[in-house]
């Protein structure tokens, strides 16, 4: 039973199909690797390379144009060397040592063989070029200014400052015809909504004076990329105000002030501009004019800070309502501090005093209510006649009403 299995196995036609092809395999891995013929083999696109550069740079040359980037070989050889070549494993070197001077040459080439490879065991048979032709020209360098865009929006309530690139120019080599057709290097940043100062290291692109890219392969820089910064900043309007300082009578309840401008936008950081809801511009004594005034003030900026309006005064004009006023003469004039060892006699026997409030306690001053005091502590140990500045006080229990403007009295200076 089982021979008969057997026998028909081998009596099938599945059977000689299988038993050719190994038997095919078998003669060639026999011929191919016992008797090992001689066999011919092309290689295409074996890739040419170029060594001792350093020496064309050092010369100040540069090549502008090679005959061919690779060459085809064909080669000769044991059929177990050969079929180890491909144009990935091997190389083609032209040594530029030689090259001393601008012209076109023709230089023969080194094949380099993978490392398993004896190159004594194979012959070649044929070469798409006997030699490699180069043109070399001079090296020029030339300084080419760097410029930028920034291709974005910047936050709401941000402004972007002009790009700042670093270095401004670059150095390029390459040939003069090369480098003529330069007019500055560009840098695009593409960034949206930045919202913060942005800073990065980016490379840049050889552009002609008409905006068109210029591409060689022939140029080097003196570096691959740039420093940019685009330096943003928060922009917020700050109203501007005053503080009131109340006196005779008069404080915010009465006092009305309009400014011009009443608010200016200005830049800054934004841990400066965060807190920052306004703008003091100074502080009014309310007791130095009688209805109103008008006064320019400088818009002192805090540190770090751009006023983007332009604007760096502001007119302030404040209005008391609903006062009156009244004049009176005051003769209890005093002196206070005078110097020890020194006697002072006053000269001025009586002021004008303007005093405002509410008319109803208006009515009721009278010159007894009035007290001018001239503090003598700034005259120290002098002698002589001088203009003091004096304090006018309104005793009793008008605390509303009070003087305007300043009073000076005059006081002569003895030496006990």
């Amino acid at each position: 039973m089982l021979r008969n299995r057997i026998n028909k196995i081998f009596a099938s036609k599945i059977f000689f199909i299988i038993f050719s092809v190994l038997a095919s395999i078998t003669i060639w891995l026999y011929v191919a690797y016992v008797e090992n013929p001689d066999v011919s083999i092309n290689i295409n696109g074996v890739k040419v390379e170029f060594i001792n550069k350093d020496f064309l740079a050092d010369r100040q040359l540069v090549i502008t144009n090679i005959s061919a980037d690779t060459v085809s070989l064909r080669f000769l050889g044991k059929r177990n060397t050969v079929s180890h070549l491909t144009n990935t494993n091997m190389t083609v070197n032209v040594d530029l040592a030689e090259v001393k001077t601008t012209g076109v040459f023709q230089l023969s080439y080194t094949i380099i063989y993978p490392i398993d490879v004896n190159a004594a065991s194979t012959t070649i048979t044929g070469r798409s070029a006997d030699y490699i032709s180069i043109t070399v020209d001079k090296l020029e360098k030339k300084d080419i200014p760097v410029r930028g865009t920034y291709d974005g929006g910047v936050a709401e309530g941000f402004q972007a400052e002009p790009i700042e690139i670093t270095p401004s120019t670059i150095t390029v080599s390459g040939p003069q015809e090369e480098l003529a057709n330069i007019s500055y290097a560009w840098v695009l940043v593409k960034r949206d909504n930045i919202s913060k100062t942005y800073e990065d290291e980016l490379p840049f692109t050889m552009m002609d004076v008409n905006g068109n890219e210029v591409a060689s392969d022939k140029l080097t820089f003196s570096q691959d990329t740039v420093r940019v910064v685009i330096p943003v900043v928060m922009v917020k309007e700050i109203p501007l105000t005053v503080n009131l300082l109340p006196g005779a009578g008069a404080d915010s309840s009465n006092t009305v002030y309009v400014i011009k401008p009443s608010t200016i936008t200005i830049s800054g950081d934004a841990e400066t501009l965060t807190n920052l809801n306004q703008i003091i511009l100074a502080t009014v004594d309310l007791s130095k004019f009688l209805n109103a005034t008008s006064s320019d003030y400088q818009i002192v900026l805090p540190n770090n800070t751009n006023n983007l309006t332009g604007l760096t005064t502001a007119t302030v004009t404040v209005t008391i309502s609903g006062l009156e006023s009244k004049h009176m003469n005051a003769s209890n004039i005093q002196l206070a501090n005078v110097t020890a060892g020194y006697s002072a006699s006053i000269v001025t026997k009586s002021l004008d005093i303007i005093l405002r409030g509410k008319a109803e306690e208006l009515a009721e001053v009278s010159p007894s209510n009035i007290r001018v005091v001239a503090d003598l502590t700034d005259l120290g140990a002098t002698t002589g006649t001088y203009s003091v500045l004096a304090k006018v006080y309104v005793d009793g229990d008008l605390t509303a009403v009070g003087p305007i403007g300043d009073y000076k009295v005059t006081v002569t200076i003895t030496k006990d």
